[in-house]
Order: structure tokens, then sequence, then C-alpha cells
């Protein structure tokens, strides 16, 4: 009777260890589609935030941009203002860079 009892005993244990096979397996590939979905929402994620900081940089440039601009046109402004307050000048000095200009390339 012993061994009656032992091989029922052995019988269930085998169907729990092959449940337990399936269930791992389906544990596994559940945790593979999970860990998918993660990554992707991930890529997701990052590919928005990309797209955000890229909109800031344009954001950004776009404000230098007229910075410069602006500070480009004042500048030539007051060029202008001091070529026509003094025109023998910035004839003289304009001659003058151009000559070191030049002599500077010679060499």
């Amino acid at each position: 009777m012993k061994r009656a009892t032992k091989s029922r005993r052995k019988a269930p244990a085998t169907v729990d260890l092959d449940s337990l096979i399936d269930d791992l397996a389906a544990l596994k590939s559940d945790f593979a589609t999970i860990v998918g979905q993660i990554r992707s929402g991930a890529v997701d994620h990052a590919s928005e935030r990309a797209e955000l900081l890229l909109t800031q940089l344009s954001d950004r440039a776009n404000a230098l941009y007229d910075t410069v601009s602006e500070q480009g046109a004042q500048s030539v402004e007051r060029v202008s203002d001091q070529v026509r307050a003094r025109p023998l000048t910035s004839v003289l000095v304009a001659f003058g860079l151009g000559f070191i200009a030049s002599r500077l390339i010679l060499r």
C-alpha cells in the first residue's frame, strides 16, 4: 500500500510541475510583452521630449536671430551716422584698414 500512496502522490506532483512550467512560460511571455510596451512607451516619451526640446531650441534661435539682427541694424545706423558726421576721417580710416589688410594678405 505504501507504493500505491507514493504513486498517487507523484502523479499530482508531475501535473503540478507541468502546470507550473506552463504558468512560467505564460508569465515569461506576458513579461516580454510588458517590457516591449514599456520600451515603446519610453521611445514615444523620448520622442515627445526631443520634439519639445527642438521647439525650444528653435524659439531660442529665432530670438537670438532677432536680437543679432536688431543689433546689426543699430551698428549700421551708428556707422552711417559717423560717416555722415566725418566723411574725410571715415575715408582715411577705410583706406588705412584696406592698406593694412592688403599687406597682411601679401605676406
